[in-house]
Parts: structure tokens; sequence; C-alpha cells
């Protein structure tokens, strides 16, 4: 049977428009590992539950005991005195809470479990999800995708998933998700990718015979990845930091460039601006990062604002999430405190014009052209994704998401609700003609950009496209004014 999609399949949307968040229900249900299975039953009951985590002294989840396992030692005779520690699935599965739903169905299927845990950024359980709560998809082509990713044996098999995602992108707009959402489903995509090379690389690493990981870690993907606004033109923005000492770094440095050699090899080039962790630059310890960051901050001019861009939209993938939880609560506090830095940010997003032709009277007309192609990224995207950043920093916002990101400060009052819901738009629709193009022209052959042809909207598209890009020139006297609160 072919697992291949088009945009002619019956495609349902669900798992890549919702994340485990939106499903999750209830608080962990812990027991001790000393207790029985009937007391195991007796508690879940009393929640009406399908399974329950199990507890060492110290307070870790070292397995998961589900209904199911109950049931099969019922089948052989048990009378539940058995100890939950000889009955429990371990060690216990888990996925962050921000993971779409799709990644969750393809990893139960191909471990054949039913409930996975659910973290929060600092990698504590906040609860379990099931597959009877979640299974809401018609077909498994929604998530095949992801799981061909996770469970890739190489850079090939890597490649050939990502070959998918045209045709998974095209499906979900077919189906009428919004471009944020099919964004959303290529970052995963690209954070799969980097986790799985990730974890390629120290199965490489060992079998060199240079053992594990020293110490723990975290691996990174930074900007577009990280915000989970990544289209289908892919390179590499990644990092690591490590809770050791510069000992450990030289086990760091051959693995991240074995990481980055496996991405490349699977269709996802070197970054050119060398964001990899191949890069001593972007990786070290959590004194290294924070020395590093104050640094940027202190600079605040040139390549600093362009490492500041990328860095702060950073999310974990691979590793320790405490350790990528308490690098994000250090970086922005440090931003947040420097009204200068914040300012240089700010006046650096005049640099991006939107691609307009102007007319006498300051009015927009038709737009500037480069090769017959308007670039919506540099004159689009950008100072959004910018402002947003910004003013998230100001004010000690942890959200990586643009559009999360403006809904926070709507809710707090930071910027008015129209100005946020003018950026989102504005937002959208830029990614929305951007992804349009980039799937017209990888069917052509053409290699993806960020650059549209806008004689293929019509007159109507082309207006609403003219009134967004003259929209881009308020961002920045509004993040001025949002700085100052």
């Amino acid at each position: 049977m072919s697992m291949s999609m088009s945009t002619e399949t019956a495609f349902d949307s669900y798992p890549y428009r919702h994340r485990l968040s939106d499903v999750l229900s209830w608080e962990p249900l812990d027991i001790d590992i000393g207790a029985t299975m009937a007391q195991a039953a007796a508690a879940m009951a009393s929640r009406n539950v399908g399974s329950i985590l199990v507890q060492d002294g110290n307070g870790t989840h070292v397995g998961i005991l589900t209904e199911r396992d109950i049931m099969r030692r019922i089948a052989m005779g048990d009378d539940g005195g058995s100890a939950v520690r000889n009955v429990m699935s371990s060690p216990v599965e888990s996925l962050p809470a921000d993971a779409l739903v799709y990644k969750a169905l393809g990893r139960m299927e191909r471990l054949g479990i039913r409930h996975l845990a659910v973290t929060d950024p600092d990698g504590r359980t906040i609860g379990v999800v099931s597959l009877r709560t979640i299974l809401k998809t018609r077909n498994t082509a929604a998530f095949a995708l992801g799981d061909a990713i996770e469970s890739a044996p190489d850079s090939a098999a890597i490649a050939a998933a990502r070959a998918r995602l045209p045709a998974l992108a095209g499906a979900l707009l077919q189906d009428g998700a919004g471009a944020a959402i099919v964004a959303g489903a290529i970052s995963a995509a690209m954070r799969d990718s980097t986790e799985r090379a990730g974890m390629l690389a120290r199965e490489s690493m060992e079998r060199a015979g240079l053992g594990p990981p020293p110490v723990p870690f975290a691996l990174l993907v930074l900007g577009s990845g990280g915000r989970g606004e990544s289209l289908l033109a892919p390179d590499q923005d990644n990092a690591v930091i490590y809770d050791g000492t510069p000992a450990h770094d030289g086990w760091f440095a051959e693995w991240g460039a074995r990481l980055t050699d496996i991405l490349d090899a699977a269709g996802i080039p070197y970054c050119s601006g060398g964001v990899m962790a191949s890069n001593p630059l972007w990786r070290g310890t959590p004194d290294d990062w924070r020395r590093r960051v104050g640094e940027w901050i202190a600079r605040g001019q040139g390549e600093s604002l362009l490492n500041v861009d990328i860095f702060f939209d950073f999310a974990p993938v691979l590793g320790d999430a405490g350790l990528a939880a308490a690098l994000r609560r250090d970086a922005i506090a440090a931003a947040g405190r420097e009204t200068v830095f914040l300012g240089n940010l700010v006046q650096h997003i005049g640099a991006f014009r939107p691609p307009l032709a102007w007319d006498w009277f300051g009015l927009a007309g038709g737009f500037q052209l480069q090769d017959g192609r308007v670039d919506l990224k540099l004159g689009g995207t950008l100072p959004l994704v910018s402002a947003a950043r910004i003013l998230a920093l100001r004010h000690g916002i942890e959200a990586t998401s643009t559009f999360e990101r403006f809904r926070k400060l709507r809710e707090g009052k930071l910027i008015s609700a129209g100005d946020a819901a003018a950026v989102a738009e504005a937002l959208e629709a830029f990614m929305a003609a951007i992804l349009r193009q980039q799937l017209a022209d990888i069917a052509a052959g053409i290699a993806p950009s960020s650059k549209i042809d806008p004689s293929l909207l019509d007159r109507r598209d082309r207006r609403s496209l003219r009134a967004h890009l003259a929209m881009v020139d308020i961002i920045q006297p509004m993040v001025e004014g949002a700085v100052g609160r």
C-alpha cells in the first residue's frame, strides 16, 4: 500500500492543526513504585483515566501502567497483588506539549503504544495523552511523514521523507488550512529532521568508539524553524548547549560536524552564515552562552543584531529541555534590561522597506520588482517577525511564534487589538503568497525562494498584498511606542 500523498488525496489536516496541549485534559496521575496493581487500578478508576505514571522514591517517573496492562495480567490469573514495578512499561515515552498531534500519532503507531507523557518546557511531565483521545484523523497519511523522519536509518531516508513536504503543504492548503498552520507542519518536519540527524550523529560517534555525550546537552533549532514558521526553502540554523566545561567541547564539535553533514545530505543545506552546531560560535556551556549573549547585547550592531535575530527564536529538539528553558529565561532577562540595545533593534527594522513603488502623493503604487519578482521576506515577513521579537524581549514573553507573541502582546494591552490583528493578517498573507509561489516553482523545477511573481495573482489579491505591504511602514513607529511602555 502506498503512503505517498498528493493534493488530490482525501486529507484530514487535524494532526497538523492541533498540538498536544490542545488535547491534554488531565493532570498526571502518579503512584509509588511499591504499590500493587490493585491499588493502581483503584486510583485510575477514581479519576476515570486509562493510565497511571509510576514514580520512584525520588519522584522521577520510571514507568507507566495502562488499563490494557492490567487486563492482560488479570487474564493471566493475577489477583491484583503484583507490584506495579513488575507490570509497568519502562521507560516512559514523552513529547513536549507544543508538539503537533501528528508526531504523537506517528510515535504511538511505530512503538505500538497507546499513551504518551506530555512535558513542559523544563521537561517536567504535565499530563498523559492517549490514542483514544487524539485519534481523530481519517488516514495514516497525515502522520506518516513525521514517523518516516523519526525512524529514518540514514540521511537518504530523511531526504526521501522530506520529499513529501510539498504534497503535504499543498494538501493542507487545499484542506483549508491557513499558511501559519502549513508553516507549522513544515517547521515540525525541520525539527524532526534535526532531531533525527542528531540521533544518527550520536550513533555514528558511538560506533566510532567516541562514546555517548559526556554531559547533558540540548540541541536547538533556531530562526524560522524555532518559531514554527518555516516554508519550503530550507537551510540549517542549529546550535547546542551542554552542561559541562570547555574540556567537553571536542565531543560536541565532532558530533556537530556529523550532524550538519547528515542534514546537508538530507537536503537541508549548510547555513551560509555558519549558524550550525559545527561552528564553535554556536555551541557552548551555559556560561559560554550567557557571555555570548551579553556580548551581542553590548555591541548591539551589525553581526550582533543578525545573531540576535536568529538566536532568540530557538526551540529544543533533542536532549535536556530544562537546559534550553534556563537559557531562554537568562537570555530574555538580559536583553529586556537593555533599552539601548532594544532601541538599536527597533532602528534595524527601518532598514527593511516594503517593496512598493510610491507615487508623488506618497501613496503606494505598484510593486518594486527584481527580475520580475517581489521579495516578500526582506520587506514583508522580516520586519514583522523582528517587531514581535523585540516586543517579546522587552516584556519578557517567552513565546517564539510571531503570531503567539502578538497575541500575548494584545492580551497584555501592550499593543492595540487593531495593530495586532493587522500584523497577523499581513504575516499570514505574505506567508500564503510565498507558499503558493514555492509550490508552483517546485512543480516547475525551480528552486523555491521568498520571491513571488505578482503577475500570477488576480487583481483583488494584488490589491490586498499592496495594502499589507504598505502597513509594514508603520511597524517601526508602532514598536517604538510599545517598547517605551
